[in-house]
């Protein structure tokens, strides 16, 4: 099972910071058999020369329709023929795409969708634009992961279910899978609204435990409630009392239980490493893959 442990980048965010191509830690990741990328959203991205051209694409998009758009992805992926008003951007992406022709790439970012939007048009935009940037990145298998970091407390369940259903039904063309992450709400509350809302689930058990080990809820009762069908992820980190570890060894995360849930449940989707970023996160990474295999 782990030895198709994928990574999500932002383990990546020190090297960047460093100088470290994006591209150049996409081929050694994938050199090292780790096929499946999470590309997450932040300030280290945009910060890298690829940050570059996605702001440049994001640019760009109000100048093709969605069809003209899903067209011109397909024709890049698939390597032929294909007119664009930005032929010197869409080579660069060209040469991505030829680079990471081996690997399965899906976005993420930060979104609260747990909250009632300020401004339901902006909120919209968005989406559309996360899930253009999504299908660019792999149009056989697009994925975009939203995860809602900031809404806390007492929510209204109406209003999240209303905007996880508003964004699915959004460029409804595009094949994709459209998931949410678990994140400051307990796990068995984000996959009954994310399944009420049509969307898929990408599961962080880590997310779950507080500092001092105790869980938002327990992890059994998850597991006892999920269906596979329901989940498109599994993400992989590991934390003490000291905080999240920049490789995966024990802690309060029980990896040999999840692995089992996994397999007796036959679990299809991808499983992805996401350490705390430091300067050598191959190593890291390979570190961690050796630990997982062990369970």
């Amino acid at each position: 099972m782990f030895e198709k442990l994928g990574i999500v980048t932002n383990i990546w965010t020190e090297e960047i910071k460093n100088g470290v191509r994006f591209a150049s830690l996409m081929a050694d990741f994938g050199a090292n058999g780790f096929m499946d990328m999470e590309v997450r959203e932040g300030p280290y991205l945009r910060d890298s020369e690829f940050g570059a051209v996605i702001q440049q694409l994001e640019s760009a998009m109000p100048e093709y329709t969605d069809a003209e758009w899903k067209l011109l992805c397909d024709a890049v992926w698939a390597e032929k023929p294909y007119e664009t008003k930005h032929p010197a951007l869409f080579e660069e992406v060209a040469i991505f795409a030829r680079k990471a022709s081996a690997l399965t790439l899906s976005y993420a970012m930060s979104h609260s969708w747990l909250s009632t939007p300020t401004d339901s048009e902006a909120d919209t935009q968005q989406i559309v634009r996360a899930k253009k940037l999504a299908y660019l990145l792999c149009p056989r298998r697009a994925r975009l992961r939203l995860v809602d970091v900031d809404t806390e407390g007492e929510l209204d369940e109406t209003a999240a279910i209303a905007n996880l259903k508003r964004y699915a039904a959004l460029l409804p063309d595009y094949p994709m899978i459209f998931a949410v992450e678990n994140a400051r709400q307990t796990t068995t509350l984000t996959l009954k609204l994310a399944v009420a809302g049509g969307a898929k689930l990408t599961y962080d058990e880590t997310n779950t435990y507080r500092a001092d080990g105790t869980t938002l809820n327990p992890p059994n009762e998850f597991w006892c409630n999920v269906k596979m069908e329901n989940l498109t992820s599994v993400h992989f980190k590991q934390k003490t009392a000291e905080g999240v570890l920049s490789e995966v060894c024990d802690g309060y995360v029980d990896f040999r239980a999840i692995a089992q849930h996994l397999r007796t449940q036959n679990y299809t989707g991808d499983l992805l490493l996401e350490n705390t970023p430091t300067a050598h996160s191959l190593r890291d990474a390979l570190w961690s893959r050796e630990y997982l295999l062990g369970c």
